[in-house]
């Protein structure tokens, strides 16, 4: 009798894992749970390279940034990473832009100025104060000296560290 459910529970098992997706749609996830939460205008952008959701669009107070920044999370969540850039509507929204490409500019010229950095391929995408860190480094601490660089700036609201860590 033993020998029957086991079977069982092994094709069932089998059957679950030939079924279920290769990957996870994380785009559909995030759009899912936004639905879900009742929040409008925010559209989700998955970055299979850097395994980052970018969240883009405009709501009307900064609590309803923040409140799909955690929708999101919760939804992706330890799978990938959640790049808050949804702008608040009002007379902000133009500046931001603005400061967007004097912060990428500066942190641009820090990372070159940085002796402990050269022989590293590091970018950065500033989108509403958040700064995602693309690019190659060659030990953990130059991964994780890049994001205190980007944090300790004036106007960075958060930070995406996806710098891959390559040894020469």
């Amino acid at each position: 009798m033993r020998m029957p459910t086991a079977i069982l529970g092994i094709a069932l098992l089998a059957s679950a894992v030939a079924c279920s997706p290769k990957q996870r749609d994380y785009e559909t996830m995030a759009k899912s749970s936004l639905t879900r939460a009742g929040i409008e205008n925010v559209n989700p952008k998955y970055d299979g390279k850097t395994k980052v959701v970018h969240l883009s669009g405009t709501v009307p107070t900064g609590a309803d940034r923040d409140r799909a920044g955690e929708v999101v999370t919760q939804a992706v969540a330890p799978w990938a990473q959640v790049a808050n850039e949804v702008t608040v509507a009002g007379p902000d929204a133009k500046i931001a832009d603005d400061l967007d490409s004097g912060l990428s500019t500066r942190l641009g010229d820090l990372v070159q100025q940085d002796q402990s950095l050269s022989k590293t391929d590091i970018d950065f995408d500033v989108k509403n104060g958040v700064v995602t860190i693309k690019g190659k480094v060659q030990t953990n601490e130059q991964k994780t000296h890049v994001e205190q660089l980007a944090r300790s700036q004036p106007g960075v609201r958060d930070v995406v560290n996806s710098l891959e860590v390559k040894p020469s």
